[in-house]
């Protein structure tokens, strides 16, 4: 049973028809500096697989922030399917490993799920918006206890062909009860400029940036990072 369980479970989630889904593999990967507060420089890293389908979105993203005394880490997988035969509405779940030593947080497990509408489609670019439900524990390996969040998400990507740009914005305002009287709501900022250089290969200038909206702990001053970007198309099939 524990092995005919996870047979099961990968079988369903990769399960295709080669010929009408039309899948596509992506990786990318980038490599620069980055500098936070205090005047902090440290290198910048980033790593990721994507895999699209005429229906679903399967996206695995590592960040990295590597500075002397601080680490500003993120492991994120997030899955994007089409919501019945609505073309612009999907569903979404989104895991999250988190290290954020400028902000204290030195394991965060978060996990949210909602509903996304895609309402700008086209060769220039595209904008969403998701709303759902999250929840997290600052530090799962030594505690039981959960945050639950209200979650409203925005981007937009525009693409110039040889100029793009991108904007994220995530914000979890927290439902549950508070505990000794801290609230964990924040807003979180992503905004990047990529330049191409060649076909596969860009240079991005960009910001990071988590906002207290709460009292749990002191806003991040925000990581500008600059980076050599690489990305390649796969000939996978899986």
């Amino acid at each position: 049973m524990k092995y005919f369980i996870p047979i099961i479970f990968f079988s369903v989630i990769l399960a295709h028809d080669s010929e009408s889904e039309n899948i596509g593999w992506r990786q990318y990967s980038r490599l620069g500096i980055v500098r936070a507060s205090s005047n902090s420089v440290g290198l910048a890293s980033y790593a990721r697989l994507k895999r699209t389908t005429s229906y679903t979105f399967h996206d695995f993203r590592f960040y990295g922030h590597f500075f002397d005394q601080n680490q500003e880490i993120k492991i994120r997988q997030k899955t994007s399917r089409r919501f019945m035969s609505i073309e612009r509405l999907y569903t979404f779940n989104t895991l999250i490993y988190e290290k954020n030593t400028f902000i204290d947080v030195n394991l965060r497990y978060h996990f949210n799920q909602g509903f996304g509408w895609l309402f700008q489609n086209s060769d220039t670019g595209n904008m969403t918006l998701e709303m759902g439900f999250a929840f997290d524990n600052s530090d799962y390996l030594n505690s039981v206890q959960k945050t639950s969040y209200a979650k409203t998400g925005f981007t937009s990507d525009r693409d110039f062909t040889r100029f793009k740009t991108k904007i994220e914005i995530n914000y979890f305002h927290q439902v549950s009860k508070l505990v000794n009287n801290i609230d964990f709501s924040r807003m979180q900022l992503v905004g990047e400029i990529q330049l191409a250089i060649q076909n596969k290969i860009a240079v991005i200038f960009g910001l990071t940036q988590d906002l207290s909206t709460g009292e749990s702990y002191t806003d991040e001053t925000a990581s500008v990072f600059f980076t050599l970007a690489y990305n390649q198309p796969l000939e996978w099939d899986l």
